[in-house]
């Protein structure tokens, strides 16, 4: 029995002594941690923390691009223009066409101002013409009803007819002469267009007037004969084509 409480001293002063020491292993790591630990700055409690800075990528300065063969070069100010390249002013005929506009022969202008007053006339008397001619042919039928198809023969209209034919030879005689007589101030060759058209209508009107004038005054000159209705006849054709004739040239010229 004493041996075994000696045993139990034993063993409590054991665990005593185990304890004890491992509280002051304790106690030296917790002055060595105090003694790690850095002192702070009553200043700096509460500071954001200050992060480190990054290092900064160094960029390349842009490069200028090589200019292409398209691009429009840009002259600088200080340098001279070139001489007759970027310069505005320019001249819309040529040397040779220039200096031939500022040498302008007068008689060319007189005959050139002769030839638009002359066709503007030929013109407006055409038209004219042309309406004459119309009421000629209309008159004309009327009065060889009258006279050849049992109309009484009373010939009224006979007169009236007679005016209006001389009226229109007159105006296709001044038409005819404005045309002819223009004068021509530049050389032009041959060629097929609408004035060559138009003057071989009116040729052949001209070759049907004569020949409806010649054979009016021999139908009038035959009154009463068996050739008289004949005469008129062939007058009455002759007209219709000569009025033909200029319809066709009048059209040609200005439709």
């Amino acid at each position: 029995m004493k041996s075994s409480s000696k045993a139990a001293k034993t063993k409590a002063t054991k665990g005593k002594t185990t304890r004890a020491s491992s509280k002051a292993k304790a106690g030296k790591k917790a002055t060595r941690r105090k003694k790690a630990a850095p002192a702070v700055d009553s200043k700096q409690v509460g500071a954001p923390a200050v992060q480190p800075a990054r290092p900064t990528m160094q960029v390349e300065p842009a490069r200028p691009l090589a200019p292409t063969e398209d691009a429009p070069t840009v002259q600088k100010s200080d340098e001279a223009p070139a001489e007759g390249g970027d310069s505005l002013d320019f001249d819309l005929l040529e040397p040779a066409e220039a200096a031939t506009a500022a040498q302008v022969d007068p008689d060319l202008e007189k005959r050139i101002g002769r030839r638009r007053t002359m066709l503007k006339l030929h013109q407006g008397l055409g038209f004219a013409m042309a309406a004459g001619l119309v009421g000629t042919t209309v008159v004309g039928q009327l009065q060889f009803n009258d006279s050849f198809r049992g109309g009484g023969d009373d010939r009224n209209l006979l007169g009236l007819h007679r005016g209006l034919a001389i009226g229109t030879s007159a105006l296709f005689a001044s038409v005819g002469l404005l045309g002819l007589l223009a004068p021509e101030p530049f050389e032009k060759e041959f060629q097929w267009d609408t004035i060559t058209v138009h003057k071989m209508f009116m040729a052949l009107a001209t070759v049907g007037m004569v020949a409806q004038i010649v054979l009016g005054i021999m139908a009038t000159d035959r009154f009463g004969r068996l050739s008289e209705t004949d005469l008129a006849t062939a007058h009455q054709i002759s007209g219709y084509v000569t009025l033909g004739a200029v319809s066709a040239g009048v059209f040609t010229l200005f439709f």
